[in-house]
């Protein structure tokens, strides 16, 4: 193969990981990744699938997911041997802030005129400060980057101009910050494809599987999501990603929806090539009834046999669970109700009732919904320890309801560790009630240094102290936990692990605001000295990560597609390559 063109580089949330003593805490245990966070975003695969649609060539290194693996892998090696025309970094999420600008500075340490290029929501808002790091060249704002990407590489292999290229962020020749007009903002979600064999392609060109898997066990939970729009219709106050950030910083003023037929298109070529759950992020019904019901016969015509999962914002009706049914062999659901608590969930910008979805729950199964996962979180606006500390009675009397119902599968865990930048409650703390703890994207960088997750948090809500909210999120997983062990939804065992972790995070906890009374150099040895102690208690805190997990099953089919693709590959590649050899010989040898 020739050289990468682009070579995606995916950071660790803090660089130096391996060497520092942090208690993430329970900031990961919600979500497949690490406290690290070395899955990659979706973007990598629809950026990576277009460039090459269009000519180039692109290659994926997780660079989180080997350092987490690799104990002796050399960042610095690896980056030192890459030839690409550029590097591209995301800064999607937050939490990236401290390793994507540490993994952008080697990029440039052992390759100065190589342009590093960034991209995500929050390289987005950040983007003037960003490109005015000494290891940053280009940002590419907003949330339809595949295009204006394709054009700074093409632009950059052929020494042109980027001053025409839209949504981009850079430096002119004496240092200046130029700002391109942010118009690439596609209505429609339609020219990018979800394909998942791109990564595949990029494992077997590379012969490195490891570098391009989406997180840490991934080749036993082989689980992938499918993406309905770009945008949001809803305002929920922390999130980055709502229609008022979508709006005010990301320049997308109405949601670009996927053509149900494409979806349904995205989602057959997963389960074509990965036997594991598909997840469908963001709620379909904002799109209409219409699109709902395209969407859901056209899984049915395609025999559709995965387990699939969706996410709804609001509690779905009956008619709805029953379509659900009636079309698809295997569908299970999530919703984040974020509080039992009707007003402090209000608050937050869902303001139906918690009766309603108690009866919505209820229906769920009633239509052989496989399980419901209920998501809670703590720090949010207007909630008091009080009010956190009544979740595991809630959760109770619910399992009564639906008569314990072990598919019913409960968690809570921590807004951490940022509230999102661009999200309502950032930009008018305190309207909702907040003190924000950082603002600009170094001190968020800053913040990801601190010694747990307490002291890593941007904010402090008014309704209850950090120590509190603390307390009150390990002593409500505690009752969560105990409340599922009862009704059989997780076994004894699993039950009193989880427990006995929470009860050593809240040492471990304690211990370190003990370390933290000292001043350095002392408190850095006694953290260090703590650091074997603290790892371990980084995963799966408040509840098992395996809990998290829905059933995958290898068939026949994944083995003969995925071979085809590995034959594909080989003709596509290694052919044409060897006959450049055997011409560039032949040519050598006259």
């Amino acid at each position: 193969m020739s050289k990468p063109d682009l070579i995606l580089l995916h950071a660790p949330s803090v660089y130096d990981f391996r060497e520092t003593s942090i208690m993430y805490g329970p900031v990961s245990d919600l979500v497949p990744s690490s406290p690290i966070f070395e899955m990659y975003p979706l973007g990598f695969t629809t950026i990576g699938e277009y460039l090459e649609r269009h000519g180039l060539h692109v290659k994926v290194s997780n660079l989180a997911l080997l350092m987490l693996t690799k104990p002796k892998f050399d960042v610095e090696k690896a980056i030192a041997s890459m030839d690409p025309v550029a590097f591209g970094i995301d800064l999607h999420w937050a939490p990236h802030a401290h390793g994507s600008i540490e993994i952008a500075r080697i990029c440039k340490k052992h390759h100065p005129d190589t342009p590093v290029v960034f991209g995500g929501l929050s390289a987005s808002y950040f983007h003037e400060e960003l490109v005015r790091y000494d290891c940053v060249d280009y940002v590419i704002r907003g949330d339809s980057t595949e295009d204006p990407f394709t054009q700074l590489v093409y632009a950059l292999k052929r020494k042109g101009s980027v001053a025409d290229i839209p949504n981009l962020t850079h430096k002119d020749a004496s240092g200046a910050v130029v700002v391109n007009p942010f118009t690439c903002v596609p209505p429609e979600f339609d020219h990018v494809k979800l394909d998942y064999s791109f990564s595949m392609r990029s494992v077997i060109r590379s012969a490195d599987m490891s570098s391009s898997l989406p997180f840490k066990g991934w080749l036993s939970y082989p689980v992938s999501a499918s993406l309905t729009c770009r945008g949001c219709t809803r305002n929920c106050a922390t999130c980055g990603g709502s229609a008022t950030a979508f709006r005010e910083h990301f320049g997308r003023d109405r949601v670009a929806f996927r053509d149900p037929d494409l979806l349904v298109r995205d989602i057959a070529h997963i389960a074509k090539h990965i036997p594991g759950p598909v997840f469908v992020l963001n709620d379909f019904r904002q799109a209409g009834e219409d699109y709902v019901k395209q969407f859901i016969t056209g899984l049915r015509k395609i025999d559709f046999q995965n387990p699939i999962g969706f996410e709804f914002f609001t509690p779905p009706s009956e008619d709805f669970y029953a379509l659900l049914d009636e079309n698809l062999n295997d569908y299970s659901v999530e919703v984040s109700a974020e509080s039992h608590d009707d007003a402090v969930r209000a608050a937050f910008g869902k303001p139906y009732t918690w009766e309603a979805l108690s009866e919505s729950i209820e229906q769920a199964f009633k239509h052989n919904c496989q399980r419901f996962d209920l998501y809670f979180m703590t720090g949010i606006p207007t909630q008091t320890a009080e009010s956190v500390l009544g979740t595991a009675a809630a959760v109770e009397e619910l399992y009564a309801r639906i008569g314990n119902n072990p598919k019913l599968l409960p968690f809570i865990g921590p807004m951490a560790p940022f509230l999102d930048p661009g999200s309502r409650v950032f930009e008018n703390p305190e309207e909702f009630g907040y003190t924000l703890r950082a603002r600009t994207l170094e001190e968020h960088r800053q913040l990801l240094l601190q010694p747990s997750w307490k002291h890593i948090l941007n904010y402090i809500p008014d309704a209850m102290t950090l120590d509190e909210m603390v307390d009150a999120t390990y002593e409500a997983a505690v009752g969560i936990n105990r409340v599922k062990a009862k009704v059989g939804a997780i076994d004894q065992k699993t039950a009193m692990a989880t427990e006995r972790r929470i009860l050593e995070a809240q040492i471990a906890m304690a211990r370190i605001d003990d370390i933290m009374r000292h001043e350095e150099p002392e408190r850095g040895r006694l953290l260090g000295e703590y650091k074997e102690e603290i790892a371990l208690l980084n995963e799966s805190t408040v509840c098992e990560k395996t809990e998290l997990n829905w059933p995958a099953k290898m068939n026949a089919g994944h083995i003969f597609n995925n071979a085809g693709l590995l034959f594909r590959v080989i003709a596509e590649t290694l052919i044409p390559a060897l006959r450049e050899r055997d011409t560039r010989y032949m040519k050598q040898g006259a």
